[in-house]
C-alpha cells in the first residue's frame, strides 16, 4: 500500500473566496458569513486489511467507563423573538401509536414483515454509542462512537475497528495525538458508488478536527481515502471555536458537514456552520481537496438569532440544490428553516433560507423505563434517560419533498414522542406532520429513509413504564393516511442508569439512530438503534423492513408512480413492421410525468393522474401523445389491484384522454 505522506507542519492556504463582512447588518437576513476556502490535511490511503493487521496495540486508549465528550448545550432563545407563527397549536400533530403492544417482529396487518434482524456493536467502553448506518450494494456499515464495522446483509461481521485505530495515521500527527474520535456520521452515496465516514475529534480548548474517510469503490473492504479537516478554521482562516455535533449530507455534486461550534474560550455555543466539499478531489485521493465554509447561520425572520444543529439532507435525484433543515432556536419550536445551498462545486456557491411554519412543539423530557429510573451520585432518581433537546436528527429529499425527523415533548410535557414531517420545498409548505407516542411511554431519536415510491420508514428509540429502552420502527405507505402500528425489532434487557458528564451528570442515550435505503433493493430499508443491555451497558441492533404494501408501485426505468405514488403508469408502443417495445419514464410532478420511445429528446406521451374523490369520488386521468404508433397507458391502483388501460390504433393520432371516471376512491 502507498506509505501515509508526512503531515503538514502548517495549514496549506489558498485565497479566500470573497466574503461578505461578518457583522450581522452586512449581510442579508438568513444568510450567513462566506463562503470561504480552505484545505484539509493529513492524508492517508488505508484499507481495512492494514487496520486489521494492527492488532489491538494500535487500539485507542479506552478505558471501561469511558464516555465521549460532553454534550455541549445549547440555551433556547425566548419566545419573545419568534416572528414565524406556527401552522397548528401543540399536540394537534400527535398520532397514538396502536402496535406499542405487539411482541417483538410481528409485523402490522398493513406492512411487510420486518425481514431481517441481527445483533451489530455492543458496549466497548465508551458511552453513549450514538448508532448510524450506511447501506451498499452487498454490506451494511454500522458505527458507532468508538468503532465502526462492515457486515454482510445476512448479519456476518466481516471487519470491525475502532474509530481511533482507523484514524491513526491522521491522529498520531496531531499536536495531541490522544483525541478519542465520536459523533460518528456514514452514509453511503448511491450517486458514486462510495462510502463516506466522518468523526469529530477536538480537545475543546485548543484544536478541532474532522475526521473524514471515502471509500476507493463500493466495496467496504477495500482501500479508503482518509484526511484530517480543520474544524477551527473558517475557510482558511483559524478561528477559536471547535467543531461538534457533525451531520453529514450529499447530494450528486458535493458531500456536505454541518457543526455547531463552540468557544474555546468558555465552550459557549459561538453559531452553526456548513463545509461543502466538492466529491471529485476526494473519490480521486487528492492529497488535499478544497472545501468551502459557511458560517454565522441566522434566523431568516429574526436577524441576528442563531440557529444550530442543521441538517443536511441525504438526496435523490438532481434538484440542482442542497436541501438542509434546521429546527426553531425559540423555546416553543413554531418553524423549521429550510437551507437552500446552490452552486456547489463552483466559485460562486451561495446558501439561502426560509422559515416553514409546522405544528408548534416543546423540548423533549427526559425518558423513564420499567422499574423506574434509580438514581445515582450526580444524578438523582428519576436519572431519566436524556431524549435530547429536540435537534433534527435526519432529513431526506426526493421527489420534491424534504423528509425529517427529531424528539419532540408532548403537548402536555410529560413524555417525548418521534415526530417526522414532510415539506414540499417549491411551495415551503407541510405535507405531513406526525408525533409518534403512547401513553406511559417515551419515543427519541427516530431516523427515517425514503422510497422512490415515497413509502416511508422510521425507526426509533422507546422505554415505558413496563418496557426497558429497546427499538421500534413504524412505516407510512403512500397508501396510508398516517404512520401505521409500530413493530418492535429488539426490546431492552435491563434498566439503563450510567450517567456521564461534567459538573452535571446525564444519563444520556446518544444523539440519533440511522436508517439507509438499500441501493440494491430500494423498496427495502436498514435502520439501526440502541437498547439496554444488562448491567448499566448499551447494545445495538440492525433490522432490514419495508414501508410499501406488497406489489406498491417502485419507479423504475419504464414505470412512473403516480398520485403519491398509489398509481403504476406504464406505456408501450408497436410499429407497423412488428417490433415493439415500452416506453422511458419521466417523472415530472407527484402527479404527472411522460415517456419517450426512441430518444430522450423526443417526448411521445405525457400522463397525469388526479385526486377527484372530493368532486366524483373518482380518481381522473388525463393524458395526451404526440406520436401516430399503436400505444398502450395502462394505469394501475396499486392499492386495489385495478387495471385501466388505454389503447390509441396504429397510424392514428394520439387522441386526448380526458377520463374523470376513470378509477374508483377508496
Amino acid at each position: 500500500m502507498v506509505a501515509h505522506p508526512a503531515f503538514a507542519s502548517a495549514l496549506l492556504l489558498a485565497a479566500a473566496l470573497a466574503s461578505p463582512a461578518s457583522s450581522d447588518t452586512a449581510r442579508p437576513h438568513g444568510a450567513s458569513a462566506g463562503p470561504a476556502a480552505g484545505f484539509s490535511e493529513g492524508f492517508s490511503r488505508t484499507s481495512p486489511a492494514e487496520v486489521a493487521s494492527r492488532g489491538r496495540s494500535k487500539a485507542a486508549p479506552e478505558t471501561i467507563g469511558a464516555s465521549s465528550p460532553a454534550e455541549h448545550e445549547i440555551a433556547d432563545r425566548t419566545d419573545g423573538e419568534n416572528r414565524t407563527a406556527a401552522s397548528a397549536p401543540a399536540g394537534a400533530n400527535e398520532r397514538s401509536d396502536p402496535g406499542r403492544t405487539l411482541s417483538p417482529g410481528t409485523a402490522s396487518p398493513k406492512r411487510a414483515a420486518v425481514q431481517a434482524g441481527f445483533p451489530a456493536l455492543s458496549s466497548s467502553g465508551v458511552s453513549p454509542p450514538d448508532p448510524i448506518i450506511a447501506a451498499g450494494p452487498n454490506h451494511v456499515v454500522v458505527a458507532v462512537n468508538s468503532a465502526w464495522a462492515v457486515f454482510t446483509k445476512s448479519g456476518t461481521q466481516v471487519f470491525q475497528t475502532t474509530a481511533f485505530g482507523w484514524f491513526l495515521p491522521q491522529l498520531s500527527k496531531l499536536p495531541s495525538g490522544a483525541l478519542l474520535p465520536y459523533d460518528p456520521q456514514v452514509a453511503y452515496d448511491h450517486f458514486s458508488g462510495r462510502w463516506i465516514l466522518a468523526y469529530s475529534a477536538t480537545d475543546t480548548t485548543s484544536q478541532s478536527w474532522i475526521l473524514l474517510s471515502v471509500s476507493s469503490s463500493s466495496d467496504p473492504t477495500a482501500p479508503w481515502y482518509s484526511w484530517a479537516l480543520r474544524g477551527d478554521a473558517n475557510g482558511a482562516d483559524p478561528v477559536a471555536n471547535f467543531s461538534d455535533y457533525p451531520a453529514l449530507g450529499y447530494d450528486d455534486t458535493a458531500i456536505y458537514i454541518a457543526t455547531n461550534q463552540f468557544r474555546y474560550a468558555d465552550t459557549g455555543f459561538e453559531y452553526a456552520k456548513v463545509r461543502v466539499l466538492d466529491k471529485g478531489p476526494l473519490y480521486a485521493g487528492a492529497a488535499a481537496p478544497a472545501w468551502t465554509d459557511f458560517w454565522g447561520l441566522e434566523d431568516p425572520a429574526s436577524p441576528g438569532a442563531k440557529v444550530h444543529s442543521v441538517r443536511p439532507a441525504k438526496t435523490f435525484g438532481s434538484p440542482g440544490v442542497e436541501y438542509l433543515v434546521s429546527n426553531s432556536p425559540y423555546v416553543t419550536r413554531t418553524f423549521v428553516t429550510l437551507w437552500s445551498l446552490s452552486g456547489a462545486g463552483t466559485a460562486q456557491p451561495s446558501l439561502s433560507a426560509t422559515d416553514v411554519p409546522v405544528t408548534a412543539t416543546l423540548a423533549p423530557p427526559g425518558a423513564n423505563q420499567k422499574g423506574g429510573s434509580p438514581g445515582t451520585p450526580g444524578c438523582p432518581t428519576p436519572c431519566l434517560l436524556d431524549t435530547g433537546s429536540g435537534n433534527v436528527t435526519s432529513a431526506v429529499f426526493r421527489n420534491g419533498s424534504l423528509w425529517f425527523s427529531h424528539t419532540v415533548g408532548n403537548a402536555g410535557g410529560t413524555s417525548s414522542r418521534a415526530r417526522y414531517a414532510r415539506i414540499n420545498v417549491s411551495a415551503k409548505t407541510v405535507l405531513e406532520d406526525e408525533a409518534f407516542g403512547a401513553d406511559g411511554c417515551w419515543y427519541f431519536y427516530p431516523a427515517v429513509a425514503v422510497d422512490a415510491g415515497n413509502n416511508l420508514s422510521m425507526v426509533f428509540g422507546r422505554s415505558c413504564a413496563d418496557t426497558y429502552a429497546g427499538v421500534a420502527v413504524t412505516a407510512r405507505s403512500t397508501a396510508d393516511a398516517a404512520l401505521e402500528p409500530s413493530v418492535l425489532l429488539r426490546d431492552g434487557d435491563a434498566s439503563y442508569v450510567a450517567p456521564i458528564g461534567n459538573t452535571e451528570l446525564v444519563n444520556r442515550w446518544g444523539d440519533f439512530f440511522g436508517a439507509a435505503l438499500d441501493p440494491a433493493d430500494p423498496g427495502k430499508v436498514w435502520v439501526v438503534g440502541e437498547f439496554a443491555g444488562l448491567h448499566d451497558s448499551w447494545r445495538t441492533w440492525v433490522g432490514q423492513t419495508a414501508a410499501a404494501l406488497a406489489g406498491a408501485c417502485l419507479p423504475d426505468a419504464s414505470t412512473l408512480c403516480l398520485e403519491n405514488g398509489r398509481y403504476s403508469v406504464t406505456a408501450a408502443w408497436r410499429r407497423s413492421d412488428g417490433s415493439a417495445g415500452t416506453g422511458t419514464a419521466v417523472p415530472i410532478t407527484d402527479d404527472t410525468g411522460y415517456f419517450w420511445f426512441f430518444d430522450a429528446s423526443n417526448i411521445e406521451v405525457v400522463a397525469k393522474v388526479l385526486d377527484g374523490c372530493g368532486v366524483n369520488g373518482r380518481h381522473w386521468v388525463f393524458a395526451g401523445g404526440l406520436t401516430n404508433l399503436e400505444t398502450t397507458l395502462t394505469i394501475t391502483d396499486t392499492q386495489t389491484g385495478a387495471v385501466k388501460p388505454y389503447s390509441n390504433p396504429p397510424g392514428t393520432a394520439f387522441a386526448p384522454i380526458q377520463d374523470t371516471t376513470a378509477l374508483p376512491c377508496p
